[in-house]
């Protein structure tokens, strides 16, 4: 019994451990989490959608809470002069085919957006998110677009 219990106490241990990153194989999977953590945010649910995003990053579990801590402010101060949340949509994707990719989202406000930004890494492994970003800069959006 004892050579059963502490196999299954180390298993449980490493399952639920705060430190523990999950890295899936697929990139889709991460274009899922990006766009789970998405809907949780533009719902005003900012501690619940960075603390979604903690197994699938490398970025500390202290970092994440503070991001999730200047969200909330500053969703809040910009609530008067963006307005309501609309929606999000994808509008860029690049890639270092296999290891690297940039996803960026328009966060679609009544009067004005916001460009989320999620760089994601593989390792050979699995994917994970190393960066989180959002402002209004617009330059990146249209680099690859023709001009009209």
């Amino acid at each position: 019994m004892k050579k059963l219990l502490f196999p299954l106490l180390l298993a449980l241990c490493v399952k639920f451990s705060p430190c523990q990153i999950n890295h899936p194989p697929s990139k889709q999977v991460m274009i899922v989490t990006c766009e789970r953590f998405l809907d949780l945010f533009k719902s005003g649910k900012f501690d619940e959608a960075f603390d979604y995003l903690k197994p699938y990053t490398v970025i500390e579990d202290y970092k994440m809470d503070t991001l999730a801590y200047t969200a909330k402010r500053q969703m809040t101060a910009l609530s008067g002069s963006f307005g309501k949340v609309i929606g999000f949509q994808q509008v860029l994707q690049k890639e270092i085919p296999g290891t690297l990719d940039r996803l960026i989202y328009l966060m679609k406000y009544e009067r004005a957006f916001l460009a989320m930004r999620f760089t994601l890494y593989n390792n050979g492994s699995g994917w994970t998110i190393t960066r989180i970003s959002y402002d209004e800069k617009t330059d990146e959006l249209f680099d690859s677009r023709p001009m009209l």
